[in-house]
């Protein structure tokens, strides 16, 4: 594995994601790999927790979103169509801010 990242950590799960496009879940005391997704596209994107997820922009401009624990459950990914993704979605208010090579994102219920 060779991060280009920084990890996330919750509830003794270490989240580590690869330039080459895999994100892996570990158990922070011991190392044990758990699980690893191929999202499909190298990320410069840190993961991130939030609510019970876990999300990851990739190179191809999609964010994954995946469920935060030790089985592996993709809920899905949004296609930004909008240019690639090198920063980290983060979270403030309730308010999930996305930042493309265009834009700057902000995702909300009504």
């Amino acid at each position: 594995m060779s991060p280009l990242s920084t990890c996330a950590v919750h509830d003794g799960l270490v989240y580590a994601a690869e330039l080459a496009g895999y994100v892996h879940c570990l158990d922070a005391r011991t190392g044990k790999k758990y699980w690893e997704h191929d999202m499909g596209a190298a990320t410069w994107s840190s993961p991130y927790w939030v609510d019970g997820k876990v999300y990851l922009g990739t190179g191809d401009g999609d964010v994954h979103i995946l469920q935060h624990g030790k089985t592996l459950k993709p809920l899905g990914k949004v296609e930004m169509n909008d240019g690639q993704i090198f920063s980290t979605p983060v979270v403030a208010n309730g308010v999930l801010y996305v930042m493309t090579m265009k834009n700057l994102w902000a995702i909300a219920n009504k």
